[in-house]
C-alpha cells in the first residue's frame, strides 16, 4: 500500500467516522511548505458526495496533530481535482492554491479564501528602481532591462497582493539598495528576518511565473538508492506505536509519530532496503524480534533504518 493512501486512511477514518477508502478514493502527498515533510491530500469518494464525509481533504501537521484544513472554505470538498492546482506563489510559508475559480492561502493555522486576506496600496517607485539596479550589470544584454522591469514590477505587485506595510517596502528596499540599513535586535530581529523572507518567497514566485527558475526542494540527506515501490501497510501500522518513536524528544503524539514514520517509509528503501526488510522492520516494531534476530537476518538492516531515522529527524518540525 503506498504511503499517503496508508496514512490518509486513519486520518480520514477519524475525521468522517468513516471506514477504508472506497473505490475511486485516492491521497497523495504534496509538500505545500516545502519543509521536506508533505502534507496529505485525499479524496474520499461516494455516490452523491455532499461534502461533508466525502470528497477533498487536506490534513496539515501542526504542532502535536494533523488537522484538516479545507472544511471551512465553503465548496472546497468537491471541487473536481483537474481544477486544483498549486500557484507559482507562497503565503505565509505555504504556497497558494487554485481551486476552481477561487484562490485559498495560507493564514497561519489553514488555508482561506485569499479574497478575505487585506491587500495593501503601496508607492513602489523606489522598490522597482532599486530591484532593477539590483539586477542588472553595468552594461546589461539586449532584452535584460526588460526582463528586469518585468520581474521587479511582478514583486511590487505581489507585495502588495499579500498585504506588505509602506514601511515594511521602505525597509526591504534600503536592503536590496545597499544603504546603510540598521538591521534589527532582539525582538524585532525575528519580524525583520520574516520579512525578509516572505520578500524571498516573493521573488522566488515570480521567477517561477515567468520560467525563469523552480522552488527549490528542501535539503534531505537522502540514500543513495532509488525508491522502489513496496508495499508499506504493515510497517505504517506497526511504526507509530513503537514507544521508542512515540517518546522520542521531537515526537510526542500520535499523529507527529504517524508523520515521522510516512518520511521513515519514503527514506528507509533510499538506504536499500527492500520489501523483506521492511517487513523485518515492521516485526521489530512490533517487539516481535530483538535486534539480535534483525541483525541476523540482515546485518545491515539496522543501520539502514537508523540513517533514515538521523536524516528525517533533522528535519522534523518543532512542535
Amino acid at each position: 500500500m503506498a504511503i499517503a493512501q496508508k496514512m490518509a486512511m486513519g486520518l480520514l477514518e477519524r475525521q468522517t467516522g468513516s471506514k477504508g477508502l472506497p473505490l475511486a478514493s485516492f491521497a497523495i502527498e504534496a509538500d505545500l511548505n516545502l519543509d521536506g515533510l508533505p502534507e496529505i491530500f485525499a479524496y474520499r469518494y461516494a455516490p452523491g458526495c455532499d461534502g461533508v464525509k466525502c470528497g477533498n481533504f487536506l490534513f496539515v501537521l501542526e504542532g502535536d496533530s494533523y488537522h484538516e484544513v479545507l472544511g471551512d472554505i465553503p465548496g472546497a470538498r468537491l471541487v473536481p481535482q483537474d481544477k486544483i492546482a498549486l500557484s507559482p506563489f507562497k503565503r505565509n510559508g505555504f504556497f497558494d492554491i487554485q481551486s476552481d475559480t477561487m484562490t485559498i492561502g495560507w493564514d497561519g493555522t489553514r488555508y482561506v479564501d485569499t479574497s478575505t486576506f487585506p491587500a495593501s496600496t503601496l508607492d513602489g517607485a523606489a522598490f522597482v528602481a532599486a530591484c532593477q539596479k539590483s539586477k542588472l550589470g553595468e552594461q546589461p544584454a539586449e532584452g535584460e532591462a526588460e526582463q528586469a522591469a518585468t520581474a521587479c514590477q511582478c514583486q511590487f505587485n505581489r507585495f502588495q497582493v499579500v498585504g506588505f506595510k509602506q514601511a515594511d517596502l521602505d525597509a526591504y528596499t534600503a536592503s536590496i539598495a545597499g544603504q546603510d540599513v540598521e538591521y534589527p535586535i532582539g525582538d524585532k530581529e525575528d519580524a525583520w528576518l520574516a520579512l525578509s523572507k516572505s520578500a524571498q518567497d516573493v521573488a522566488t514566485g515570480c521567477d517561477v511565473a515567468s520560467g525563469k527558475s523552480q522552488w527549490p526542494l528542501a535539503y534531505f540527506d537522502h540514500g543513495d538508492k532509488p525508491q522502489q515501490k513496496l508495499n508499506f501497510g504493515a510497517f505504517l501500522d506497526a511504526c507509530p506505536a513503537q514507544d521508542f518513536i512515540l517518546t522520542n524528544h521531537k515526537i510526542g503524539s500520535p499523529d507527529r509519530a504517524l508523520a515521522l514514520c510516512g518520511c521513515l517509509a519514503r527514506e528507509i528503501p533510499t538506504y536499500g532496503v527492500s520489501q523483506d526488510g521492511l517487513d523485518l522492520l515492521a516485526q521489530y516494531y512490533r517487539d516481535e524480534i530483538s535486534d539480535a534476530d534483525v541483525e541476523a537476518q540482515d546485518a545491515d538492516l539496522l543501520t539502514a533504518h537508523d540513517k533514515a531515522s538521523e536524516a528525517c529527524l533533522s528535519q522534523f518540525p518543532a512542535k
